[in-house]
């Protein structure tokens, strides 16, 4: 059996409220106060609307998640220094990008989920486990650093596949990767159109995971 799982928001999660982290970088780069609330309420927005990366086989995929998330989160200052009534020169909003970007590339500045370590261990015994995200370069050594990456058989982003969830893409490369067949497979993830449908349209057993309403436990029992 082929144990398949996101990463952020189902095993791990951001150690503070991205509006606060994005608040405090944005002014330390340009001594600009913003309403972290603000700042928050902006990025969830842009992220829901923002188009998937278009990825260009002559660039690395990482390279393009990079410019896909340089892009949105300059929309974001944009979008919270206008509603502020507030500037700053572009140089710094770039410089201040790069420094968030390095900042989720630190282990510290993510957190497991309270019963994270405890599915590992049980799933480890029941099948073969591989993580399947949207994400970059950054996220295998992130996982390395909160002390579960030996639990994986892989760890597979976007960034490798060259397609985002809910692509079947994604979900066939892994497939692919890893020697398993989608009807050998189970998938979990929190989002239910990039993870749920995404998953079950390739074919793959699919779990919703909706915090507090259910846990990564209640996903091991769907697994067993």
């Amino acid at each position: 059996m082929l144990i398949l799982l996101d990463s952020s928001f189902t095993l791990i999660k951001p150690s503070q409220p991205v509006g606060l982290v994005y608040a405090q970088y944005l002014e330390a780069s340009t001594n600009l106060s913003v309403d972290p609330a603000t700042i928050q309420a902006a990025f969830r927005s842009s992220f829901a609307r923002a188009p998937s990366p278009t990825y260009a086989y002559q660039n690395s995929g990482h390279h393009t998640e990079v410019s896909w998330w340089r892009s949105l989160v300059l929309k974001i200052f944009s979008e919270t220094l206008e509603k502020s009534s507030l500037s700053a020169p572009a140089l710094e909003l770039e410089a201040c990008f790069d420094s968030l970007f390095d900042h989720y590339a630190q282990p510290t500045s993510w957190v497991l989920y309270p019963e994270t370590v405890f599915f590992l261990e049980a799933a480890s015994k029941i099948g073969t486990i591989a993580v399947v995200s949207n994400f970059d370069n950054r996220l295998a050594p992130i996982l390395d650093g909160l002390g579960i990456g030996s639990f994986f058989k892989d760890v597979i982003t976007s960034a490798d596949a060259l397609a985002r969830k809910p692509e079947r893409k994604i979900f066939d490369f892994a497939l692919k990767r890893l020697n398993f067949r989608a009807e050998e497979t189970c998938f979990c993830g929190d989002s239910y159109e990039a993870d749920y449908l995404g998953a079950s349209a390739a074919g793959i057993r699919s779990f919703h995971l909706t915090r507090p309403t259910n846990t990564l436990v209640d996903f091991l029992e769907f697994c067993r």
